[in-house]
C-alpha cells in the first residue's frame, strides 16, 4: 500500500510540473464555477485552508472525500459563508457508515445573492427588471478504507450555473486519498476537486467591445469553459500530544488550472477534545491570507457530539469573510 500511495504522488507531481511548464503567468478568469472554490467549513478555513489530510467526517467532502471514511456513524454538517457582495453560500451534507462496505454521504452547496438590477446601455440607471444567480452543487459520495491506514473517495456531482438566460448544468468527480502514518500522527492526503468536460453556456450575447457585433447587433455564441480543477497535496502533523492538550500542523500545497500555485500552512490547537483555536495563512493568496478562528465541542447524551466552529479570513480589498459550521455526530 505504500508503494501504490509513493505512485499516486508521483503522478501528482508529474501532473504538476507538465501544467506549470506550460503557463508563464496566472490564468485568472479562465475557469466558471467559482463558487466551488469557496472554502465550505469553520475549521477548515481557520487553518488556512490547509486541509487536504485533515478533512473528516461528513465535511470532508468539500475538501478530500477519503475523509469521510472517518465517520463511525451517521453525521451532519452545515455551513453559512458570507461573502462579500452580499453573497451567501450554504453548504449541506449527511454521511452515513455503512460497516464493512464502506461510508456514504450526500452534499450540497448552493449560493444566494439579492436580486439585481438589468441594465442597459440605453438604460444605464435600470430597467426595472430584476435578476437572480442560480448556481448549486449537488454530489454522492462514497468513501472506505483499503487497509487500517489508506483510505480512498469519491464524489460524482452535478453542477448548475445560470446568469438571468445563460446557463450550463454538467458533472464533476472529486478523488482523494489519505495514509495514516504511524509517525507522530502524520497524515498524508491528496485529492483532485471538480475534475469536468468543458462546458458552454447557453443562449448567445451582443459583444459591445466588438464593433463587427455590436455595429450590426451581430449574436455571438459562448466559447467554452473548464470548471476550477484543483490538485490538492497536505500533511498534517501532531506537534504536541500531552495529557489534554494537542497541538497539530498541517500544510497544503494547492494547484489550480486557473491560478498560480498557492501554499496553506495551518495550526490546531485543542484542550481536552472539548476547545479549539486555529489559525492559518494562504502564501500566493490573490488577497488577504490570514485565518483566525474557534471552535467547541459539546458531548450530549448517549453518543451524540455537536460541535460549533467559527471562522474570519482576511480578503485584503475585499474586507473579510465570516463562516459558522454546526456538526452533529451520532
Amino acid at each position: 500500500m505504500k508503494k501504490i500511495m509513493i505512485l499516486m504522488i508521483c503522478l501528482f507531481f508529474v501532473a504538476l510540473s507538465g501544467s506549470a511548464n506550460s503557463q508563464e503567468f496566472a490564468p485568472v478568469g479562465t475557469a466558471v464555477a467559482q463558487f466551488l472554490e469557496i472554502g465550505a467549513g469553520a475549521r477548515a478555513t481557520a487553518m488556512g485552508q490547509a486541509y487536504t489530510a485533515m478533512a473528516s467526517h461528513a465535511e470532508a467532502v468539500f475538501w478530500n472525500p477519503a475523509g469521510l471514511a472517518d465517520s463511525k456513524g451517521q453525521d451532519f454538517f452545515t455551513s453559512y459563508i458570507k461573502w462579500p457582495a452580499d453573497i451567501s453560500l450554504v453548504g449541506l451534507s449527511y454521511g452515513l457508515n455503512l460497516g464493512s462496505f464502506g461510508n456514504v454521504a450526500i452534499s450540497g452547496q448552493y449560493l444566494m445573492t439579492d436580486d439585481m438590477e438589468i441594465t442597459t446601455l440605453e438604460k444605464p440607471g435600470g430597467t426595472g427588471e430584476f435578476f437572480s444567480l442560480t448556481n448549486f452543487a449537488m454530489g454522492l459520495s462514497y468513501a472506505r478504507y483499503l487497509t487500517d491506514r489508506f483510505s480512498v473517495g469519491v464524489t460524482g456531482k452535478v453542477v448548475h450555473e445560470k446568469y438571468y438566460s445563460h446557463g450550463y448544468t454538467t458533472w464533476a468527480l472529486d478523488l482523494g486519498t489519505q495514509y495514516h502514518t504511524s509517525f507522530h500522527g502524520l497524515v498524508l492526503g491528496m485529492s483532485i476537486m471538480h475534475f469536468a468536460p468543458e462546458v458552454h453556456f447557453s443562449g448567445d450575447y451582443i459583444d459591445y467591445s466588438d464593433s463587427k457585433s455590436y455595429g450590426v447587433n451581430k449574436s455571438k455564441t459562448f466559447n467554452n469553459y473548464s470548471l476550477p480543477i484543483n490538485f490538492r497535496f497536505g500533511a498534517a502533523i501532531n506537534l504536541m500530544n500531552s495529557g489534554s492538550h494537542h497541538l497539530t500542523g498541517a500544510a497544503d500545497m494547492v494547484h489550480p488550472n486557473n491560478n498560480l500555485e498557492q501554499y496553506n500552512l495551518g495550526l490546531e490547537y485543542g484542550f481536552d477534545q472539548l476547545f479549539f483555536l486555529r489559525g492559518g495563512y494562504q502564501l500566493q493568496a490573490d488577497e488577504g491570507g490570514m485565518a483566525l478562528g474557534l471552535g467547541v465541542q459539546s458531548p450530549m447524551s448517549g453518543k451524540l457530539k455537536v460541535l460549533f466552529d467559527y471562522s474570519f479570513a482576511d480578503l485584503g480589498i475585499l474586507t473579510s469573510a465570516h463562516r459558522f459550521s454546526l456538526s452533529l455526530r451520532y
